[in-house]
């Protein structure tokens, strides 16, 4: 459910929405601004388009084609795997470079990561096109299966900031408004190198010598009175997308109001 509704949100309003994309970057990309609708090549440093398949979904097997100058750019086309070409509606796992079946983890594995919802949702790969360049990326559920089955929480900063960077840009101007998420360019140079690698680092932080506990991400954003955490009457989806759509806790909803807010006492639940 969130995801629908996180893409259908996203999907309408990221052709016209985006900012800058440049991740932060310490390669190629790291003094290159590209313009709206382009992405920094972290290969070359060069901007390109980003947009020839921004929209387009592909089913199974098949990629959208995002190559500059190609006649099918824009289009899907037979997903390849190195020298394979995926069929039966197997996807291309990039990090092994083999066709899997989407959504199906090892055994013995980790299989879930759910310290803060909605940021695998909406910021590891939700248009289908990290890694880049656009169109040789991999499916946006393979992606969120990397993610969940990341157990190196020491590197989950360096291994998810440049994903979660480039996502933030394009959600940025969701309101029209661009470099108001939290810490934007803070310290100079990092553009949304600062938020993405809090996000990255997705556990949560509680302040055990406070004994308030109504804030979400209460700790990260240094509320000074605030114990943080998660608790189960707090809205958490709309937090998030108020904090990576206009820089603020409040005023971005997932258009679903909590009617039903749990009790305070175990089993938590209401009828």
């Amino acid at each position: 459910m969130k995801k629908s509704i996180f893409s259908t949100m996203a999907l309408l309003l990221a052709t016209v929405a985006g900012c800058s994309s440049t991740p932060a970057s310490t390669g190629a990309c790291a003094t290159v601004t590209c313009s709206m609708n382009q992405f920094c090549d972290a290969a070359s440093g060069a901007c390109k388009t980003a947009s020839a398949c921004t929209g387009v979904s592909c089913g199974a097997g098949t990629v959208c084609d995002g190559t500059d100058g190609s006649a099918t750019a824009g289009m899907c086309v037979a997903e390849t795997c190195g020298a394979t070409q995926c069929t039966g509606g197997q996807v291309c796992n990039q990090a092994t470079l083999t066709c899997v079946k989407p959504g199906v983890p090892a055994l013995s594995s980790l299989i879930d990561r759910m310290g803060r919802p909605a940021v695998n949702t909406a910021l590891s790969n939700p248009f289908d096109v990290y890694p880049l360049p656009v169109g040789q990326g991999e499916s946006s559920d393979i992606t969120k299966n990397r993610y969940n089955h990341d157990g190196n929480a020491a590197g989950w900063v360096a291994a998810w900031t440049p994903a979660i960077s480039l996502n933030l840009a394009l959600l940025d101007g969701l309101d029209n408004v661009c470099t108001n998420q939290f810490a934007y360019n803070t310290p100079a140079g990092t553009n949304y190198g600062t938020l993405a690698g809090v996000l990255a680092d997705d556990r949560l932080l509680v302040n055990t010598t406070k004994t308030t506990c109504t804030q979400y991400l209460g700790v990260e954003t240094q509320s000074a009175t605030d114990c943080g955490g998660r608790t189960l009457s707090e809205d958490v989806i709309d937090v998030t997308y108020s904090a990576i759509g206009i820089g603020a806790l409040t005023g971005v909803s997932d258009g679903i109001a909590q009617t039903n807010v749990p009790t305070a006492n175990f089993p938590f639940f209401k009828p």
